[in-house]
């Protein structure tokens, strides 16, 4: 899958089943970057995405996404006073 993102970071790996969540993240135009981190696999399992905003960080929010036994973190890079904005936007996402 050859995907375009604008302000996702591709450095790391992204798992593809996240690719259609980050793009959608993409639109809210109060986001700078974005910023997919390690790939972990954890206990539980589901074979449907979650998505949830672990925390706000000094320089944004981090999330978490997660499919099956794999999950992967999430930067999002914003300025503090549109956090709560964001987070807003991003619980429409949030499973």
């Amino acid at each position: 899958m050859n995907t375009r993102f604008s302000k996702t970071k591709t450095v790391h790996h992204i798992l593809p089943e996240f690719h259609k969540i980050l793009l959608e993240i993409e639109k809210q135009p109060l986001i700078s970057r974005m910023i997919p981190w390690r790939i972990s696999r954890q206990q539980k399992w589901s074979s449907e995405l979650h998505f949830k905003v672990s925390y706000p960080t000094p320089s944004g929010i981090k999330c978490m996404m997660s499919k099956g036994a794999t999950a992967q973190e999430l930067f999002i890079i914003c300025n503090n006073q549109d956090t709560e904005t964001i987070i807003e936007y991003l619980s429409h996402f949030i499973v």
